[in-house]
C-alpha cells in the first residue's frame, strides 16, 4: 500500500515538473498598421501633376481605370484608396491587383468609396514581391453607372493631347504604364488614375 502511494505521489509530482517545463504559448506578431496618410503613390502622382502641361482632373469615360507598377521592396498592400463619382457614390467598384507574372488576380472585391475625397477600404494584406510588376485596376460598368459616361469617369493626372512619359518613379515606387479601356478606348499612357493603397 505504502508503495502504491509512493509510486503515485512520485507520478504527480513529475506530472507538475513537466507541466511546468511546458514550452509557452506563443505570442501573435502584431499586424502593422495600414496608413493612408501621404501614401508613396500619393506623393508620385503629385510629383507628375507639377510637371509641366500636366494637370489633375476627372475624365475618360471607360470602365476600366490601371495602371501598372513595381516596389524596390517586398511589402504587404492592406487597402485601396478611391474616390467615387457623386451620381453613383452607392455603387460598389471592383478593384483588383494583378500579378503581370503569373496573369493572377491576387485582389479582388468590389469596394463603396466616398465621392467628397478619396476614401480608403481594408482590404485582405496582399503581399508584393520585389522588383516584379504589378497591375492595380477600377472597373465600374456601364450598366451600373445608369448607362452614363459621365459617371464612370474618374480622377487622372494627364498631358491634355499628349502621353505622359513612362516610367515615374518616387522612392520605392515606379509606375511603368497605364491604361484606360472597356466601353472606349484603349487611352495607353493617357494619364494616371488616382488609384491609391496603403500598404506595410
Amino acid at each position: 500500500m505504502k508503495t502504491n502511494f509512493k509510486n503515485t505521489s512520485l507520478l504527480f509530482i513529475v506530472g507538475i515538473l513537466l507541466m511546468g517545463c511546458a514550452s509557452p504559448s506563443p505570442v501573435p506578431v502584431p499586424v502593422p498598421p495600414c496608413s493612408s496618410t501621404n501614401t508613396i503613390f500619393n506623393q508620385l502622382y503629385t510629383n507628375v501633376t507639377m510637371l509641366p502641361g500636366h494637370q489633375n482632373t476627372t475624365t475618360f469615360d471607360t470602365e476600366i481605370h490601371e495602371y501598372t507598377f513595381q516596389f524596390s521592396q517586398n511589402k504587404t498592400i492592406c487597402s485601396i484608396g478611391y474616390q467615387s463619382q457623386p451620381a453613383i457614390a452607392s455603387t460598389p467598384y471592383l478593384m483588383e491587383i494583378i500579378d503581370n507574372n503569373t496573369n493572377t488576380v491576387i485582389y479582388s472585391g468590389n469596394h463603396i468609396f466616398s465621392s467628397a475625397n478619396t476614401s480608403y477600404v481594408s482590404i485582405t494584406p496582399t503581399p508584393i514581391i520585389a522588383n516584379q510588376s504589378y497591375t492595380i485596376r477600377r472597373t465600374i460598368l456601364l450598366t451600373n453607372a445608369g448607362n452614363n459616361f459621365a459617371n464612370i469617369i474618374g480622377r487622372v493626372v494627364n498631358q491634355p493631347g499628349a502621353l505622359v512619359s513612362f516610367p515615374q518613379s518616387f522612392g520605392i515606387m515606379t509606375i511603368t504604364g497605364a491604361n484606360f479601356h472597356q466601353n472606349g478606348g484603349p487611352l495607353l499612357n493617357r494619364g494616371i488614375p488616382y488609384i491609391d493603397f496603403g500598404y506595410y
